[in-house]
């Protein structure tokens, strides 16, 4: 009993660990894709004020 005690524990300790790296993956594609729309954003304003 003790063995498969330890073999869940293992289990969600590797679970956690995937879950904490898919979810800094995540962040970052977050923080590409705002970088990105600022940086349209940007472009636009830059380009009304040429006109």
């Amino acid at each position: 009993m003790e063995e498969k005690k330890h073999e869940c524990d293992f289990a969600l300790h590797l679970g956690m660990n995937i879950a904490k790296i898919a979810l800094k993956a995540a962040v970052v594609a977050a923080a590409f894709c705002l970088v990105k729309e600022v940086h349209k954003v940007h472009k636009a304003i830059e380009r009304r004020e040429n006109k």
